[in-house]
C-alpha cells in the first residue's frame, strides 16, 4: 500500500561554508544527517534521503534505518534540483513534506505535529512557525507535486510555490525555535545550543 506522506530529507550539498561535510559531523556523538533522518522516520510516512556529495559516507551514516536513499547526480546545481530528485522518488498519496538535512535539533514530534495538523485541515501548505518565522519541515499537499517537479533556482525554489499560494498556507506555531535552527557555519552550533539553553 502507498504511504499517505513522504518526508524528503536533503542532504547532496557540499557544505562549503561550514568547511567539511556538515551531514557527517556529529553532534553528541551522532551525524547530523542521522539525527535528523531518526526525527524523520514515523509510521505516518516514508522517508527519503536524497544524496549528492559524498554519497557513499552520507549513505553510511544511515546504516540500519529504515529509509530510502535517491542520488541527485546534478546536486552541485542547487538545492531545487534535489527536492526534484526526492518528489519523483515519492509515492506519497496525500502530501510530501521536505526537511533539509542540516536542521540538526529537529524532534519526531515536530514531524508529527505539522502531518496530523494536514490530516485535520487538508491545507494546500502547512508550516510550521516560531514566533511568526517559518520554518522546516514545510508540507505541500500531493496537489501541488507538478509544481514542485517545476521549481528552480532562478526562481527561488520552494519559496516560488509558497509563495504563489500564500493565502492557502496553514501556519502552525510550535513553540520552539527547533524549527529554524539550520546549520550553514560552525558558529550556528553555538547559536542553536545558545537558544536551546544547552551548555
Amino acid at each position: 500500500m502507498a504511504p499517505e506522506y513522504s518526508i524528503i530529507v536533503l542532504a547532496a550539498g557540499e557544505s562549503t561554508r561550514f568547511g567539511e561535510n556538515k551531514m557527517l559531523y556529529r553532534i553528541d556523538g551522532v551525524p547530523v544527517i542521522r539525527r535528523v533522518v531518526l526525527a524523520a522516520i514515523n509510521g505516518l510516512a516514508e522517508t527519503i534521503v536524497v544524496l549528492g556529495h559524498e554519497a557513499e559516507r552520507v549513505r553510511e551514516a544511515l546504516q540500519g534505518l529504515d529509509v530510502r536513499t535517491v542520488l541527485n547526480p546534478q546536486y552541485r546545481e542547487g538545492m531545487s534540483s534535489s527536492v526534484k530528485v526526492g518528489v519523483r522518488a515519492a509515492s506519497a498519496t496525500r502530501g510530501i513534506l521536505v526537511l533539509p538535512g542540516d536542521v540538526a535539533f529537529m524532534t519526531p514530534e515536530l514531524v508529527k505535529l505539522v502531518i496530523e495538523e494536514h490530516r485535520k485541515t487538508g491545507a494546500l501548505i502547512v508550516l510550521p512557525t516560531y514566533n511568526g518565522r517559518g520554518g522546516h519541515p514545510i508540507l505541500f499537499d500531493i496537489r501541488l507535486r507538478d509544481e514542485l517537479l517545476n521549481i528552480s533556482e532562478a526562481g527561488r525554489g520552494l519559496k516560488e510555490v509558497v509563495n504563489r499560494h500564500l493565502q492557502d498556507v496553514y501556519r502552525i506555531e510550535t513553540g520552539t525555535p527547533r524549527i529554524l535552527l539550520d546549520i550553514d557555519y560552525r558558529e550556528d552550533l553555538e547559536r542553536a545550543r545558545r537558544e536551546l539553553g544547552q551548555q
